[in-house]
Order: structure tokens, then C-alpha cells, then sequence
């Protein structure tokens, strides 16, 4: 459980301190999506519950990653890049 609020507690600090490009925010968010699912496994195996909650959050996990990658790619065709900063509403077209 160390080992995952560990995790938790430094992809949260990623997430704070790289957000000028994109890429390094989604990878920051899967990075707090693995350690949340690590930390709620042990749990859930430490209480001795069923597994229908962990497999639902993997799933969740899955589409979350899917739709930050579909994303990814949909401004890096309309931009050229993923920076942050230039993803304004008044130079979103140009």
C-alpha cells in the first residue's frame, strides 16, 4: 500500500509541474490510473471481496487511456503539436 500512495502522491505532482505539453499529462494520468488500480487491488484482495469492482475499473482505466490517445491524435493532425498553450479557443482553426 506504501508503494502505491507513493505513486499516487508523485504521478499527482507530475501532473501539476509537466503540463506543457499534453503527451506528459496523459502519461502522468495513466501513471495515477495504475497506482489507484494497484492500490484498490490490495485492498480488495486484503478484505476479501470479489473481484467484479477491480475488473470494472480496469475497464474504465482502458477507455480512459483510449480516449486520451484518440484525443492525442486528433490535435496533433489539427495543430502539429501538443502544446498546451496552443490549444486556445481564439487560434483553434488557424
Amino acid at each position: 500500500m506504501n508503494v502505491s500512495s507513493l505513486g499516487i502522491f508523485s504521478s499527482l505532482i507530475a501532473f501539476s509541474k509537466l503540463n506543457m505539453r499534453l503527451l506528459s499529462m496523459l502519461i502522468s494520468l495513466e501513471s495515477l490510473m495504475l497506482s489507484l488500480l494497484v492500490l484498490f487491488y490490495s485492498s480488495v484482495t486484503l478484505m476479501g471481496y470479489s473481484l467484479h469492482f477491480f475488473l470494472g475499473f480496469l475497464v474504465f482505466a482502458a477507455c480512459e487511456a483510449a480516449l486520451g490517445l484518440s484525443l492525442l491524435v486528433a490535435f496533433l493532425r489539427l495543430r502539429g503539436n501538443d502544446y498546451v498553450p496552443s490549444f486556445s479557443t481564439l487560434n483553434f482553426y488557424v
